[in-house]
């Protein structure tokens, strides 16, 4: 592969002065800045980026964690957050955690080892403990989903109204005349599927309603798992 010094030697300028034509971070003249483009061109020069981004101390990326990107929500999720990232010169690496706090812990080293410029976390569980290394480097942090109540530093967070959700979801279906509800849901130790459970008996408390503990079934947010629990109901 070419360098930004076989780029130099090709036009016959300074290795600054390519530099200076590729980041426009100086005036170069119209007749040098004409060979060196000539020189990228012929040579099929491309720019390390990486490099370049860690000498600036901005690599331009982003890096996003979620559970897994083939559910429908997350998938929504990645492709909104990549349009408003590529809208403003970033680029996306998405990382899958299939809600495994050690694959996550992984990826989250991945990133700081890549030196991105932020990082999109859908927590694989809600302690923080193993965002450590995260919430110390500094990094920009938005927790988007899932929440960390035990988080000691503060983290921005775009997180949807579970709880409340949940509430609407069992009052719609007591309106309608229904007294013995079910609820399938996420893993209890995730914020989403726990404050959905609470918006859930609170609506059956709030109608008098003795809640049958047998009724709540919980799975991992897939198919798979919503198919065998919705099985269990039904037998």
């Amino acid at each position: 592969m070419a360098t930004i010094h076989d780029v130099a030697r090709t036009a016959e300028v300074s290795a600054t002065t390519v530099s200076h034509v590729l980041n426009d971070s100086r005036h170069v003249s119209n007749d040098l800045r004409a060979r060196v483009l000539l020189a990228i061109e012929t040579l099929g020069y491309t720019p390390n980026r990486l490099a370049a981004g860690l000498r600036r101390k901005q690599t331009s990326t982003i890096g996003l964690v979620v559970p897994d990107n083939t559910n429908p929500f997350f998938a929504a999720v990645a492709r909104a957050i990549e349009d408003a990232s590529f809208e403003q010169g970033f680029s996306v690496i998405l990382c899958n955690s299939d809600g495994d706090a050690a694959k996550e812990k992984f990826y989250i080293n991945v990133l700081l080892e890549q030196r991105v410029d932020g990082t999109v976390l859908v927590a694989a569980n809600s302690s923080a403990d193993l965002l450590a290394p995260l919430l110390d480097s500094g990094m920009p942090l938005v927790l988007i989903d899932r929440d960390l109540p035990d988080a000691t530093t503060p983290v921005d967070k775009v997180l949807s109204d579970n709880l409340g959700g949940g509430l609407q979801a069992i009052q719609h279906l007591l309106a309608r005349g229904h007294r013995r509800i079910a609820c399938v849901t996420g893993p209890s130790h995730v914020s989403p599927s726990a404050n959905r459970v609470t918006g859930y008996r609170q609506a059956l408390t709030d109608a008098g309603i003795v809640e049958d503990e047998d009724l709540v079934m919980r799975g991992h947010f897939d198919f798979a798992s919503g198919f065998a629990a919705t099985q269990r109901l039904l037998d």
